[in-house]
């Protein structure tokens, strides 16, 4: 079995995951702030918002690991057709 490219498609999956463990963690923040205010700032952070949480930071994260996915699909297949991986499967 030899694997020579792969399809830009599975990138646009790895977005979505990224995007979707970005969301579940703005979401633990704000209930972690909601439950104890006084924690973030002493540590010396800033409070969380709802909107950079919930909205912008998980969109940002997204999009910036579905186009680093789609460098490094293109990357891959640039190699692979001079150095293809194959595998054996037995039964």
């Amino acid at each position: 079995m030899e694997l020579k490219r792969i399809k830009f498609v599975s990138a646009f999956y790895f977005g979505v995951v990224a995007l979707v463990v970005q969301l579940i963690t703005g979401i633990s923040q704000l209930i972690l702030y909601k439950s104890n205010p006084g924690l973030f700032s002493s540590n010396g952070l800033p409070a969380p918002s709802a909107v950079f949480s919930l909205i912008v930071t998980p969109v940002i994260v997204g999009v910036l690991f579905y186009v680093f996915m789609l460098l490094l699909i293109w990357i891959y297949n640039q190699v692979a057709r001079k150095f293809p991986i194959s595998w054996e499967v037995r039964r």
